[in-house]
């Protein structure tokens, strides 16, 4: 019985790193979108505005849950 929580818990474990790593790295995709978008100069300045703050909003609601992953992994490891 023991053996079986052991076993289940590497797996969870496992399953929050391999999470944390696919987080990080659509995190790095769309900072490679931010920045392409930023260097886009045809998109008139109202639209703009519009679109910086719901990209704002979207990147600090990924950046908070980025942060957790990475917490709940660091824990995992020790």
């Amino acid at each position: 019985m023991i053996q079986k929580y052991i076993e289940e818990e590497k797996v969870r474990q496992l399953t929050v790193k391999n999470l944390a790593v696919e987080f990080e790295n659509a995190s790095i995709a769309k900072d490679d979108l931010w920045r392409a978008y930023e260097e886009c100069n045809d998109i008139p300045e109202e639209k703009r505005a519009l679109i910086d703050i719901n990209l704002k909003k979207k990147y600090d609601k990924d950046y908070e849950m980025h942060d957790v992953l990475y917490k709940k992994a660091g824990k995992l490891e020790k």
